[in-house]
């Protein structure tokens, strides 16, 4: 690329920028519409026919978007939605005066009473999951803990009876005479003067 060609393609960058700042300067804020501004209640009847005469209060302000195009607000006197507003958005074609309704709602202001940011469910339970684990809850069964102790105490119950059968059996065991045929066993000491006189005669 030679240098002219260069020269010439940064002087047509710096006259496109200059022509977006300009358009940028040249773009002017909205004009109310007057004939929008006083369409309030046309407006208000809008509002009314959405959410009931009695939750619809004074008229509180405008909100321009574009010149023929604007929000009527009011103020909402619904019970539980405190700070929170009416609005009836309104508009008209070029070279006309009929104004048309195009949206109803409420909108939240800056001290009403919000719901919690949605939270998919995936990430509800993967949370709960962490903190259980965390706290050391999550593999904890108490009917298998109760079952396996009970099962323990019954072990050590049959055992204990065992050993004291068998304790009660080797003691019996112990203390039971030796028998010849069914009379205990003696030895029957000699007569003494009988001996004596066997001595003396021979």
């Amino acid at each position: 690329m030679s240098e002219e060609t260069t020269l010439q393609s940064e002087a047509t960058g710096d006259e496109a920028r200059q022509s977006a700042a300009a358009a940028t300067v040249r773009r002017r804020a909205p004009k109310q519409d007057a004939t929008l501004a006083q369409a309030v209640d046309l407006a208000r009847q809008a509002v009314v026919e959405s959410a009931g005469a009695d939750n619809v209060g004074e008229h509180v302000g405008i909100d321009v978007h574009e010149d023929r195009l604007l929000t009527h607000l009011f103020a909402c006197t619904m019970a539980g939605y405190p700070g929170w507003t009416w609005f009836a958005t309104v508009a008209r074609a070029p070279r006309t005066k009929l104004v048309t309704v195009c949206e109803v709602g409420l909108l939240a202001g800056e001290k009403s009473l919000l719901a919690p940011e949605w939270v998919p469910w995936e990430e509800r339970m993967q949370a709960v999951n962490e903190q259980n684990h965390d706290e050391g809850k999550a593999d904890k069964d108490p009917q298998g803990e109760h079952e396996t102790a009970t099962s323990s105490e019954s072990s050590g119950s049959d055992d204990a009876s065992e050993t004291s059968d068998s304790e009660t059996h080797t003691a019996e065991a112990d203390a039971e005479p030796a028998t010849n045929g069914g009379t205990p066993d003696r030895k029957e000491a000699p007569e003494s003067g009988t001996d004596n006189q066997n001595e003396a005669s021979s």
